[in-house]
């Protein structure tokens, strides 16, 4: 997934298979001033991501969406997926970009369905020090050690023992906060934010919106409006990006059709449902959540939270 920040006011997410370098590429001719990348249980694009971002001058923050799972009592902390098992601003908005999504077959346009017959949810993570890039890349060794290919997930417990340096949004389709409130309605999603707010502390969790015009993700959005006002928790306006712009969606479409081995007239649901989550500029933000302005300044307030660039490795990449 990607992030980018919207010049002098916004972080933006992208959910999509853009190429890092398109990504930064197009983020500067909006003239944004920053985006930051989360990989699916991983850190595998950030070197790339973060050479693209210093030729064009933006900053560039790292993190991963990691899969976890559900917080339930009756699932052991060490408990894994096998193989067989049933297999998402801008300152003025945040957009995310999954890179995964157009590369993990087991990824559907149901994927949030498939999250919860699996017993987990999507947890997107930001690095905010070098503490928490050094707990990032631990906590997805931990995972990846004890399980076959792409069925690791992380438990409770390791999320409490690597929780410092890192900022924990709700996520969107997938994310606790949709998984929950599906699952167990508004207080189930309640219980589950505030089980975030103790593992990464109240003042590093973000309550997340996405806009793509879908009734059920409004629905959700209230939710989510309603448990981050009684909880007293920053809102984030963020924007699930799958393609740079908006004609990309035909080839994202048939990056889907070709990783489901359907043809686009047989594809059906698989496919998107609009072309809404491409990359959006500052403006178009600030009128999507034209009635909840917080949330877009928040963009901003997180962004300069972030300090940790892989500059401060201290590492040169190969050329």
């Amino acid at each position: 997934m990607y992030i980018e920040l919207h010049a002098r006011s916004a972080f933006s997410f992208l959910e999509g298979a853009s190429l890092p370098e398109d990504l930064i590429a197009t983020c500067a001719n909006l003239n944004m001033s920053a985006m930051a990348l989360l990989d699916r249980d991983g850190v595998y694009g950030s070197p790339r991501f973060h050479m693209a971002a210093k030729k064009a001058k933006l900053k560039a923050h790292i993190g991963a969406e990691i899969s976890c799972e559900l917080f339930s009592p009756q699932r052991h902390p060490s408990a894994t997926l096998r193989a067989g098992s049933v297999p998402e601003k801008i300152g003025r908005g945040f957009t995310r970009i999954n890179a995964d999504q157009f590369n993990n077959p087991k990824h559907t346009k149901n994927s949030s369905v498939s999250q919860r017959s699996r017993g987990e949810f999507r947890l997107p993570l930001l690095v905010s020090s070098r503490v928490g890039y050094q707990n990032l890349c631990r906590l997805i060794t931990k995972m990846k050690l004890r399980a076959a290919k792409e069925e690791g997930i992380a438990c409770k417990e390791e999320l409490q023992e690597h929780s410092a340096g890192l900022i924990c949004m709700t996520g969107g389709d997938e994310g606790p906060l949709a998984i929950a409130l599906a699952d167990g309605g508004l207080e189930a999603a309640r219980d589950c934010v505030e089980k975030l707010g103790r593992i990464f502390g109240q003042n590093h969790v973000y309550v997340e919106l996405q806009r793509h015009f879908h009734r059920e993700q409004e629905a959700r959005n209230r939710a989510a409006i309603e448990i981050a006002r009684s909880l007293h928790l920053p809102l984030l306006a963020t924007n699930g990006v799958c393609h740079a712009t908006a004609r990309e969606r035909e080839l994202c479409d048939v990056f889907t059709a070709i990783r489901h081995h359907r043809t686009l007239a047989t594809a059906g649901r698989l496919l998107a449902r609009n072309s809404e989550r491409y990359l959006k500029s500052p403006q178009e933000m600030q009128a999507l959540f034209a009635d909840l302005p917080e949330a877009i300044a928040n963009t901003v307030e997180l962004s300069s939270r972030l300090e940790f660039t892989l500059k401060d490795l201290g590492y040169e990449f190969p050329k």
